[in-house]
């Protein structure tokens, strides 16, 4: 059964706030790490920008929705631009959006959280009752080194509410006579290091710095009570602390107590963070110190640079950890014991004494490698060990199930949605990893063109080339050309060296798409360079309505060829504007895969075209999707359609598009989509934004397909 994710992150800036603007999408990238490597990825939105410069509604229909999540936390990034009421200013609508925001999420009861910043004197405006964070930039400080400050005091705020949630389900408000710190953070360490005569130590420096923070520390014999049991108390200091920092100096493994707490911390599935700050070595490495994070303290001349990035990465560790546990806990099946950190033989030992228990044990992502695996199935041999990626790739495809051709390109209106370029990336990345580890082969008629960061062919095929290795860690398929790249014409007369080197190996098959019957020759569409008589590098935009009418008819020849080629097709994305044919590529696909009753999965959470297909689907009106608005806005249209009526070609009108769209939407999306997915889970997948729950919709509906 499916729930709802358990944490959001919505970063709000001021729409015309460049510096706050800047500074949400670095706290962005805190927050969200690319797919497969382990690091932290909770879903973050960003200020939808509609062009009025308000903030969102707070009602959940095209604005934010609170209960989107199991917890929700909203950060205003509050500067004088967002506060300002003349001139077209929006100040008093974001402080009524902060007050209302408060208001709907009390402390105590809420389990969402308003956290709002004041990024300068002025931003403390944007809420005249309640407490706003100060997050101000030292003048002292260069650009580079202030803006990395308020990130690093920015997300250690949000780190602590967001563990606050995760564990207690809501923010207390704390009292003053009753100070209880968000955060607490066991340090680890050997006695003998604080007898250091120059007090240059690296535990010294840094209970210094979390002095200044919101952190309860402990710190062993000074908390302990007189006469307490110092294993017991130990013991509940670890049950209750969100990191223990273990500091790996030169004499840490030498000595029994920290030995007992790094077992203590794991028996109680505590999470570990080593700081590494060896200096000459150690004659014995502690075997069970490892399989946890480790940061290294660097000795740098200001031991408070070291002390800042060892408590930033240790409240991150923190909230990947709990974060982890609940994305587990929300997604596991009955039986499967939960594991927020990778197994290890000490593990076992902890989870399950006996050797013949069979066992199945679910952890985060990145999956243990075949060796790790093997030591321990050699440990446990009717224990199962699993992540959420190998069980993707356990999935059993159907026979007939080969290929889904992924329509995508960059959603023009992703703004819109609080997405930014990176996390259309990120998510597209980690859509196409699903589907390969499936089992599936991708068919996708993108160009070769451009650099890695926003050409999807490039980023696909790279992602291709890294999957080999993680397919063997999770068992999943070895797939021969996993990428099917459709070149249409005119795109393809264009190709090169530059691009036929990119079909080095096994990564993809080149499938050049037929020349559609159109009454020139190539050279006298696309005009050769009288220089170097070759194509230009970059084939141009439509400059003449004869160039538009070749792109138009190629491009759809090549729809009709990928549509035919594949099993199923999932739309994400993709433009409704400025494209080279004359209607958005995505919508026609869509259509294509509707009137051959191809399965078809419609994701328009991004936005996009794929959006437009979605709203339409419901019945809902789109301007781009009138013939008024693509005559206004594509250029040459109209006389492309004389070159359609004169020369031959179906010409795809997109009124009659969008008509078809809305008839088949009444017919009830199941039946329409023809998917596997029944009406509930086709509107979920309307709107989804989450990549694993569009992946595991998508598996699930091609599971059912007779």
């Amino acid at each position: 059964m499916h729930e709802s994710p358990p944490l959001h992150l919505h970063i709000l800036a001021h729409p015309q706030s460049k510096p706050a603007n800047e500074l949400a999408t670095a706290l962005m990238r805190r927050f969200v790490e690319p797919p497969a490597n382990g690091g932290l990825r909770i879903p973050v939105f960003l200020t939808p920008k509609r062009g009025d410069d308000l903030p969102p509604r707070l009602d959940g229909v095209e604005g934010l929705d609170l209960n989107a999540a199991q917890h929700t936390i909203v950060v205003v990034l509050a500067d004088e631009r967002m506060v300002r009421t003349v001139a077209g200013g929006t100040g008093d609508a974001w402080a009524e959006f902060v007050q209302d925001a408060i208001t709907a999420t009390p402390l105590n009861s809420s389990p969402h959280h308003i956290l709002p910043v004041a990024l300068d004197e002025q931003g403390f405006a944007v809420s005249g009752r309640q407490h706003v964070l100060p997050a101000l930039r030292k003048d002292s400080l260069d650009e580079k080194a202030a803006l990395d400050q308020q990130i690093a005091q920015i997300s250690f705020h949000i780190a602590a509410r967001a563990i606050q949630l995760l564990k207690h389900g809501k923010v207390p408000a704390i009292a003053p006579d009753r100070m209880k710190a968000p955060v607490t953070i066991f340090l680890s360490h050997a006695k003998r290091d604080l007898d250091n005569e120059h007090h240059d130590d690296p535990v010294r420096h840094t209970r210094s710095f979390l002095n200044e923070l919101p952190v309860e520390q402990w710190y062993d014999a000074k908390d302990i009570a007189t006469s307490q049991d110092f294993e017991e108390a130990i013991k509940a200091a670890l049950g209750d602390c969100s990191i223990m920092l273990a500091f790996q100096t030169d004499h840490y493994s030498s000595r029994p107590w920290c030995r007992y707490e790094v077992l203590e911390a794991k028996r109680l599935g505590a999470h570990v963070l080593v700081v590494d700050a060896l200096q000459d070595g150690e004659p014995r490495s502690f075997p069970y110190g490892g399989n946890v994070p480790t940061v290294r303290w660097q000795f740098n001349t200001d031991p408070r640079v070291d002390a800042q990035r060892v408590i930033d990465r240790a409240v991150l560790e923190a909230l990947r950890f709990k974060h982890n546990r609940s994305v587990l806990e929300s997604t596991a099946e009955r039986g499967e014991r939960i594991l927020a950190a990778a197994p290890e033989a000490l593990t076992l030992a902890n989870e399950c004494s006996d050797i013949d228990a069979e066992s199945t044990f679910l952890y985060p992502d990145p999956p243990l490698g075949r060796e790790e695996l093997q030591i321990l199935q050699g440990l446990r041999p009717k224990a199962r060990f699993l992540t959420p990626l190998t069980k993707v790739a356990s999935w059993s495809r159907p026979d007939r199930i080969e290929i889904v051709t992924v329509s995508i390109s960059e959603s023009h209106d992703a703004a819109k949605y609080g997405f930014s370029p990176y996390h259309f990336q990120t998510l597209t990345d980690e859509i196409h990893l699903y589907l390969l580890l499936a089992g599936l082969k991708i068919a996708y008629g993108g160009a070769l063109k451009g650099n890695f960061t926003d050409n999807f062919t490039l980023r696909l095929f790279d992602l291709v080339r890294a999957y080999s290795k993680l397919a063997e860690d999770v068992n999943a398929p070895a797939l021969h050309k996993a990428i099917i790249n459709a070149a249409p014409w005119p795109l393809r007369l264009s190709y090169g060296e530059d691009e036929w080197k990119l079909f080095a190996g096994n990564v993809a098959d080149y499938q050049p798409m037929p020349r559609p019957d159109v009454p020139w020759g190539d050279d006298e569409i696309f005009p050769v360079g009288v220089e170097d008589r070759k194509l230009p590098t970059d084939m141009p935009p439509s400059k003449t309505p004869q160039q538009r009418y070749a792109w138009a008819r190629g491009l759809t020849t090549m729809r009709e060829r990928i549509t035919d080629l594949s099993q199923c097709r999932l739309v994400v994305g993709g433009k409704l504007d400025k494209f080279f044919g004359i209607v958005p590529g995505v919508v026609e696909e869509a259509c294509f895969s509707l009137s051959r009753k191809t399965p078809l999965y419609v994701a328009g959470g991004l936005g996009g075209a794929a959006r437009a297909i979605a709203d339409r689907l419901r019945g809902i009106a789109r301007v781009e999707m009138t013939a008024s608005w693509t005559q206004t806005n594509i250029k040459d249209y109209d006389a492309v359609r004389e070159l359609y009526a004169q020369h031959g070609g179906h010409f795809p009108d997109i009124e009659n598009l969008s008509a078809d769209l809305e008839a088949h939407g009444r017919k009830g999306l199941e039946q329409a989509l023809n998917n596997g997915l029944n009406d509930a889970e086709n509107l979920e997948l309307l709107y989804c934004t989450d990549p694993r729950r569009i992946a595991g919709l998508v598996l699930t509906g091609l599971s059912r397909l007779k």
